[in-house]
C-alpha cells in the first residue's frame, strides 16, 4: 500500500510540474468586455458617446500567442440622433509571461453595420492586464486606440469621416486548458 501511495505522490509531483499555463497553447478563452467612451471629431461639431459590449472567443495557437473572433455592439448617441451598431472581426495579442499577472499587447480588426445604413472599419492597438484571480479567471483591464473609417449612406451629415479614439475597458476571461 505505501508502493501505491509513493507511486501516486510521485506521479501528482510529476504532472503538476507539467502544468499548462493558462496562455499555454491549445487554451480556449471566452471573455469580453463592456465599455463607455467619448469621441471626438476633426472638422465637425458633434461628439459621439458610445456604449460598447464586446464579447470574444479565442484560442492559443502558440504559447502566450492569442487569436480571437469578436463581436462588438455599439450603442452611439450624440446631440442630434442615437444609432445602433453591430461588428465582427479578429484580434491577435501577445501575452508576457508573468504568473499571475499577464500583461499583454494586441491587435485587431473590426467590421461595423449600421442598423439604418452605412458602416465603418475600426483598426484597434491594445494593451493591457490579465489579473488571475483563480488559474481559470482573470479580470482584465485595458487601454485601446483605434482607427475608424465611417462611411454613411443616407446622410448628408458625412459621406467619408476618419476619426481616433482613445478607450479604456474592463473585462473579464475565462481559460478553458485543453487537457
Amino acid at each position: 500500500m505505501k508502493k501505491v501511495i509513493v507511486v501516486l505522490a510521485l506521479f501528482l509531483i510529476h504532472s503538476l510540474s507539467y502544468a499548462q499555463s493558462p496562455t499555454g497553447k491549445g487554451t480556449y478563452t471566452v471573455g469580453g468586455s463592456a465599455s463607455f467612451s467619448s469621441q471626438t471629431y476633426d472638422n465637425m461639431l458633434n461628439d459621439i458617446s458610445e456604449f460598447i459590449v464586446n464579447p470574444q472567443l479565442g484560442y492559443f495557437f502558440a504559447d502566450n500567442f492569442y487569436s480571437a473572433i469578436s463581436i462588438n455592439y455599439y450603442r452611439l448617441s450624440t446631440r442630434d440622433i442615437v444609432l445602433y451598431q453591430l461588428g465582427v472581426g479578429p484580434a491577435v495579442r501577445y501575452y508576457f509571461s508573468t504568473e499571475k499577472i499577464k500583461p499583454f499587447i494586441g491587435l485587431g480588426y473590426n467590421y461595423i453595420k449600421y442598423t439604418d445604413s452605412g458602416n465603418s472599419s475600426e483598426i484597434k492597438i491594445s494593451g493591457g492586464v490579465n489579473y488571475f484571480v483563480t488559474e481559470y479567471f482573470a479580470l482584465e483591464a485595458s487601454i485601446n486606440y483605434s482607427f475608424f473609417n465611417y462611411n454613411q449612406l443616407n446622410t448628408s451629415m458625412y459621406n467619408s469621416v476618419h476619426s481616433k479614439l482613445l478607450l479604456v475597458a474592463f473585462g473579464v476571461n475565462y481559460f478553458i486548458y485543453n487537457m
